[in-house]
């Protein structure tokens, strides 16, 4: 195990020291993270009693509160080192509870060091067997609270049709509408349909949520309303139609004669 470790450790130091020293300006500092990504990797392994090793999925890197906006400038390569610590301990044969994550925690007080890493298991998410089938009344109910002729405009150019109950957003190509911007989370938003409105709720994202300007974590969508979502704008549209046009009731000319005729 030890030296799966150490090929990781050695892997993800030439990968990212280049994009670290931006974040990091000094050897020891750029050493020490990977390095302490490694140690609490390997002190937070279990082993299951099925012989297979469950590793920590969320990694939080504690540092000062001054230093948050340095670190958050750079959060799109802690992304990328996590997703590449994911993949790279999958195929090592370890398992997870979910996909990794690593986060920044501010302290309000001072550190005796720069930052310090702590990692933990979050709780697994319970799946339903690949046999079960949705019943169709709830598939239903579903369909029902989706809005009728919802879309989103696309960083100004291009149209995202809403056509399901749940839709996801973000970096990661698990999404349903991929926003390949560094400043995205790899899962930052999701759309849900409730009550024939879409309601929009930040899922845990690093750089946060914005309708109109305003940063919200869950919010529902009026026509026209500006999400903000890293550096990308979309545009929430949900065109009306009126199924049955108002009718316009003419004016009875028989009724109008008959009325001069009898007075």
């Amino acid at each position: 195990m030890n030296k799966k470790l150490e090929r990781f450790e050695a892997q993800l130091r030439e990968i990212f020291e280049e994009k670290i020293i931006q974040l990091l300006p000094g050897n020891n500092k750029r050493r020490k993270l990977f390095d302490d990504l490694s140690d609490a990797l390997q002190k937070n392994l279990v082993e299951q009693p099925d012989g297979k090793i469950r590793a920590p999925d969320n990694f939080t890197i504690i540092i000062p509160k001054e230093d948050l906006a340095d670190w958050k400038a750079h959060q799109d390569v802690l992304d990328e080192m996590a997703e590449f610590l994911f993949q790279s301990a999958l195929s090592q044969g370890f398992s997870f509870n979910q996909q990794l994550r690593i986060d920044i925690e501010p302290q309000n007080y001072d550190l005796n060091q720069d930052f310090y890493i702590s990692a933990n298991f979050t709780e697994k998410q319970s799946k339903l067997p690949d046999t079960t089938v949705m019943p169709s009344e709830e598939v239903e109910n579903q369909r029902k609270n989706i809005p009728d002729r919802a879309y989103l405009i696309v960083g100004g150019r291009d149209n995202f049709q809403l056509d399901k109950s749940v839709v996801n957003i973000g970096r990661h190509s698990d999404n349903d509408l991929v926003l390949n911007e560094p400043h995205v989370s790899r899962h930052h938003a999701q759309l849900r349909a409730i009550n024939n409105r879409y309601v929009l709720f930040d899922v845990g994202s690093t750089g946060g949520l914005m309708i109109n300007g305003k940063t919200i974590s869950q919010a529902t969508l009026h026509p026209g309303d500006v999400i903000r979502i890293g550096m990308v704008n979309l545009i929430f549209v949900q065109e009306t139609t009126v199924e049955q046009p108002t009718t316009v009731l003419p004016v009875d000319e028989d009724s109008e004669e008959s009325g001069k005729i009898n007075k």
